[in-house]
């Protein structure tokens, strides 16, 4: 029987924040699943969707898609903090013209059993959860990744948003890259948000990447993992010529934006993304 992978994600501590951010915080994660919707809707089965209680919840092909959106997300509405889990498994309770909250199955079982783990793993953010014995390599991988993430200041975040505009890792072409250029407005809508402002205000930076006028049409390259050829080691996450580019774009110089991209720790981030992914294909397939 075909496996689905269900993707479930949490908001962390969502009643901690005032009315009004929380109104605005919750507009914004819509408008930004209606455009990830549209980017990754090569790969879902069924739609990402924004239900009560803060929860988010979308049924993709394979988990690498899952995973793919997850982290782009995480990305888009950062500072916020999310918890999620990612379910492989069967989608036998299909109930027709219903959105993801509405059906049943293994995948949606695994993906909550997954997402109630998180508290326990002492300090990951997102699981996935297969039933395999490898789901252990493939939850270190993808911990790696978002715990580097995790640990780069709002400026880091940025250029690492940026990059990803720019070379978003792919899978076997699930991004459509014409969508990606739809998140040029939604970051514009995020720094018109006074949650966002009043929070960037209480840091010392004067001016973050993202505030200028970012033009994604300048170029889109999507980087296919299955076609990244690696020896004994993944280095394919580093982007020749991203900090001379970066610098043009931003208007600083090369060298400013090499400390941030190392600082950050971009291209170790994006490395373990690749390996996260090649064990999701080694393991479960997708």
């Amino acid at each position: 029987m075909k496996k689905y992978s269900a993707l479930i994600i949490d908001l962390k501590k969502s009643r901690s924040y005032m009315t009004m951010d929380r109104i605005d915080i919750q507009i914004y994660i819509k408008d930004t699943i209606s455009i990830l919707n549209k980017i990754f809707n090569n790969a879902l089965q069924l739609d990402v969707v924004f239900s009560a209680g803060d929860e988010i919840q979308g049924l993709f092909d394979s988990p690498q898609s899952a995973y793919l959106y997850f982290r782009l997300f995480n990305m888009l509405i950062s500072p916020v903090e999310i918890r999620a889990g990612i379910g492989v498994g069967e989608w036998n309770i299909k109930i027709d013209s219903a959105i993801s909250t509405e059906q049943d199955g293994l995948a949606y079982h695994n993906a909550r059993y997954a997402i109630n783990s998180v508290e326990d793993s002492l300090g990951y953010s997102i699981l996935l959860y297969s039933g395999g014995k490898n789901d252990i390599y493939i939850n270190s991988a993808i911990n790696t990744a978002t715990i580097l993430a995790g640990s780069q200041s709002e400026y880091q975040n940025e250029l690492y948003l940026m990059t990803e505009l720019m070379y978003p890792l792919d899978v076997n072409g699930v991004i459509d890259q014409n969508s990606i250029l739809q998140l040029n407005s939604l970051i514009k809508k995020k720094n018109q948000m006074a949650y966002y402002t009043k929070w960037k205000s209480n840091r010392s930076i004067k001016k973050y990447p993202l505030m200028i006028e970012f033009d994604c049409e300048l170029d889109v390259t999507p980087m296919d993992v299955e076609g990244c050829k690696e020896s004994f080691f993944v280095s394919s996450g580093r982007i020749r010529g991203l900090s001379k580019r970066l610098s043009e774009i931003l208007g600083t110089s090369r060298q400013n934006v090499e400390k941030s991209i190392k600082a950050g720790n971009i291209y170790q981030a994006r490395n373990s993304t690749i390996v996260a992914l090649k064990l999701m294909k080694e393991y479960i397939g997708g």
